[in-house]
């Protein structure tokens, strides 16, 4: 007798349950795109950061075993250009990361709107449905 009076009474159902589920999906999709992106970003500069001091450390032995200045210098632009390849390379792949995530939020984002229009219309067929009735 309780649940024909009260207006909640369908708000506990199954199916509504699952179409209010349904409506956070997206919030949910877009919260796995950012741990996706912020893990592989945060990949990407510890690779690089290790990287670059182990580099270091080794161009720092062979500098201080080198007596040649010109050899050492010579060390120095190599190193230097290595250095320049790697951080180019962690880039593009942060751009990469940067691009897949921008793209799934467009989709997302496109998915979610198509939703809520087709619910919207869908809502204002039934309200058209109830004042002709």
């Amino acid at each position: 007798m309780y649940a024909a009076n009260n207006p909640f009474a369908d708000f506990f159902k199954p199916e509504l349950s699952q179409e209010v589920a349904n409506l956070f999906k997206p919030m949910q999709n877009l919260v796995e795109v950012n741990t996706k992106t912020v893990e592989t970003l945060v990949a990407l500069q510890k690779a690089y950061v290790e990287e670059l001091a182990n580099a270091s450390v080794e161009q720092f032995k062979t500098l201080c075993e080198c007596k040649d200045p010109k050899a050492a210098l010579d060390l120095q632009v190599k190193f230097y250009k290595s250095v320049e390849a790697k951080m180019t390379e962690t880039a593009e792949k942060s751009v990469v990361a940067m691009t897949e995530a921008k793209d799934a939020y467009v989709a997302t984002v496109e998915e979610s709107g198509k939703q809520v229009t087709e619910m919207a219309e869908e809502a204002a067929k039934k309200v058209a449905d109830l004042k002709v009735a």
